[in-house]
Formats: C-alpha cells, structure tokens, sequence
C-alpha cells in the first residue's frame, strides 16, 4: 500500500513539472513554432544574425547543398529582398526585386481562397 501511495505521488509531481512547462511554453501548434523559432534565434552568428535582427524571422528559407557546398537563401518578399549566405554565416550575395504584397495577391484570385 505504501509503494503504492509513493508511485502515485511521484507521478503526481512529474505531471504537474510537464504541465507547468507547458504552460510557459505555450500550446499547440503556435507554441511549438515560437519554441522553434526562439531556439533557431539563439544559433545564429555573423551576417545571419545582423539580417535576422534587422529584418526579423526569415519565414522563406531555402538550404541547398550541392558540389560540396552549402548554401542557403533568405526571402523576405514584402521588403522585396534576398540574401545568400555562406556555410559561416556570411553574406555571399544580395538580390533586390520588387516587393509583392501578399494580400493583393489574395484579393486578384478570390476563387483560390480557402
């Protein structure tokens, strides 16, 4: 009966610790995406930290690797720029090209709509 009074009490506290942390990381989808989006800030250095604290999230990235080399692009298509970096995180080229607002694009096919 005492073993049993113990496993309960230590399954009470291990619940109430992952409830607890899920309640400051928020829940759901959105919260999972924050986490990420948080963790992926603190792993950035060099350029890529200057354009993210500049620019903010690069919601269109693209990593390519090809011929031993790893190259990754960053689209922000409503300043209408784009940055190329480097496998260190430096900036290897810029592109500009003219913005596209995302919502005249939704209003010129209202049959695309969900």
């Amino acid at each position: 009966m005492v073993k049993r009074i113990i496993i309960l009490m230590a399954l009470a506290a291990l619940l109430g610790a992952t409830a607890a942390e899920a309640v400051t990381a928020g829940k759901g989808k959105r919260g999972r995406n924050l986490t990420r989006s948080t963790y992926y800030a603190t792993q950035l250095r060099n350029d890529k930290l200057a354009v993210y604290e500049e620019h903010g999230y690069p919601v269109h990235r693209l990593r390519e690797r090809c011929a031993g080399r790893v190259v990754e692009r960053w689209t922000y298509y409503e300043l209408g720029l784009e940055f190329t970096f480097d496998e260190s995180s430096t900036i290897v080229a810029t592109r500009s090209f003219s913005p596209e607002d995302r919502r005249e694009r939704i209003e010129r096919f209202p049959e695309y709509r969900y």
